[in-house]
C-alpha cells in the first residue's frame, strides 16, 4: 500500500487527484482518482482509447455526456463510460461536485475530442 496522491488541476475549474495508478504503484492495471468541479464548470470533452471508465457521483448535481447524450446524475449515481467513448461533465449544481473516478488501465490514453 502507498499513501503517495498526486494532483493535476486538468482545466480550470476541474480538479483531479490521483489516488492510483501505474505512476504511483507499478503495475497497479486500474486507476482511481477523485475528481472536483466547480459550479458552472465544465470540463474538455475527451476519451480513453485503451480503457474503460465508471464515474460514481459522491455529491453535487452533475450532467455527464457520454457520446452525444448528456444524463442527469445526482449523488450516489454511476454511468460508465465504454472504451474510446468521448465524455465530458458539467456541474449544474450550485455547489462543488465530487466524483469518483475508475478506470479499467494503470495508464490512461487521454486524447481531447475534436
Amino acid at each position: 500500500m502507498t499513501d503517495t496522491i498526486t494532483s493535476a488541476r486538468t482545466s480550470a475549474g476541474v480538479t483531479m487527484q490521483w489516488l492510483m495508478e501505474d505512476a504511483i504503484a507499478d503495475g497497479a492495471e486500474l486507476s482511481m482518482a477523485r475528481m472536483t468541479v466547480d459550479p458552472g464548470i465544465t470540463s474538455d470533452g475527451h476519451q480513453h482509447p485503451n480503457c474503460t471508465e465508471a464515474i460514481h457521483l459522491l455529491s453535487g448535481n452533475i450532467e455527464q455526456r457520454v457520446g452525444n447524450k448528456w444524463v442527469s446524475m445526482n449523488a450516489g449515481e454511476t454511468v460508465l463510460v465504454g472504451k474510446g467513448q468521448v465524455h465530458q461533465t458539467r456541474n449544474v449544481g450550485s455547489e462543488v461536485a465530487v466524483l469518483m473516478i475508475a478506470y479499467s488501465s494503470g495508464s490512461r490514453v487521454y486524447e481531447a475530442a475534436s
